[in-house]
């Protein structure tokens, strides 16, 4: 009888692992394609803490605003919300794909672009 419980259980940690290693291979993708970069200027770190719906406690974390331009020295802003890996003791820089700068993602300054 404990057979019954067992099944479903693998099931769902298959599902887990098939989605985690889903992203990490898009993560991977996109980060092969961003082979562009661009210093983030304006750097700004808002503390700010919500409520993720899921826990009895407030999440704290930060929004962070910055801008950047692109190889055709094209300015983008942006702002990014509810992010909790932020450290202000590192630097950060934008990697994008040269043919869509909308394609971009904020990385360590110590990250290699493309890689």
């Amino acid at each position: 009888m404990k057979m019954k419980g067992v099944l479903p259980a693998v099931g769902v940690l298959t599902l887990v692992a098939g989605g985690v290693g889903f992203a990490l291979w898009e993560s991977k993708q996109a980060s092969a394609r961003q082979t562009a970069e661009a210093r983030a200027i304006g750097f700004a770190a808002t503390p700010v803490k919500w409520w993720d719906g899921t826990e009895q406690e407030d999440v704290h974390g930060h929004t962070l605003t910055f801008s950047w331009l692109d190889g055709r020295n094209q300015p983008h802003t942006q702002t990014m919300k509810e992010i909790t890996w932020y450290d202000p003791a590192r630097s950060y820089k934008v990697c994008y794909n040269p043919q869509d700068p909308s394609d971009w993602k904020l990385y360590s300054s110590d990250h290699v672009c493309g890689s």
